[in-house]
């Protein structure tokens, strides 16, 4: 009696996944390697990876390092001009206070005296008797802040009295001429003005009056007149 072979069953390969694939690579590659070189492939695989990471923080970290110098740098630039601008004007007497007759350069202020002056009596705060004689000249007290403090027009009755008489103080509002009333008389005639200004150009007993005040005694075409002046 023959035995009975009974056939083997037919097995179906079930196709593999990818993810199966790469395991079964990966088990196989790494069989044939050593622990050594695999930790050494392991190490390169994460520089690999962590890379570009890397480089890309170092270089959002130099950027806004050298975005913080590039402003300091900036604003020391800005400080330095500054400083620049205020010596230069520091220089030039523009931070400095002055008198409108200080700044009145080009009027007929400026210049030799040509009368003798003379003056007399004394200020003392509440009180003015002081009166004299010299040079007439005239000047815009518009050109700045008169060194009693105040803000004159051209056409105001006032005028600057000599550096002599005014006399000096810390404050120069703290003149007590300032505000004084006095009558000058001039070759075409006499005007009453308030002495509000200094004027450093001139010798003692002169004035420094305004262009209105100035062509009502004396020919402005001149420039410089004898004049006398006393309180009001």
């Amino acid at each position: 009696m023959s035995a009975i072979v009974k056939p083997l069953p037919v097995i179906q390969d079930t196709p593999l996944t990818k993810t199966d694939q790469h395991l079964q690579g990966q088990h196989i590659y790494n069989s044939n390697i050593s622990p050594s070189q695999y930790h050494e492939l392991a190490s390169e695989k994460d520089m690999s990876t962590s890379g570009p990471s890397t480089k890309s923080n170092v270089l959002s970290r130099f950027l806004a390092k050298s975005k913080y110098r590039l402003w300091i740098f900036i604003a020391s630039i800005i400080l330095v001009l500054l400083a620049i601008i205020l010596g230069v004007l520091g220089g030039l007497g523009k931070l400095s206070p002055h008198s409108s007759s200080d700044l009145a350069v080009s009027g007929p202020s400026i210049g030799a005296t040509k009368y003798p002056g003379t003056s007399n009596g004394t200020a003392t705060p509440g009180h003015f008797d002081m009166y004299g004689s010299g040079d007439g000249t005239y000047y815009d007290p518009s050109v700045g802040i008169t060194a009693c403090g105040t803000s004159n027009l051209a056409t105001d009755m006032v005028c600057a009295l000599n550096y002599i008489d005014y006399g000096t103080y810390a404050n120069p509002n703290d003149s007590p001429v300032c505000g004084a009333c006095i009558e000058v008389t001039g070759p075409l005639g006499t005007v009453q003005v308030t002495i509000q200004d200094k004027c450093p150009g001139c010798g003692q007993g002169s004035l420094d009056l305004t262009p209105s005040a100035f062509n009502k005694i004396g020919d402005p075409t001149q420039g410089r007149i004898p004049v006398s002046w006393k309180p009001c």
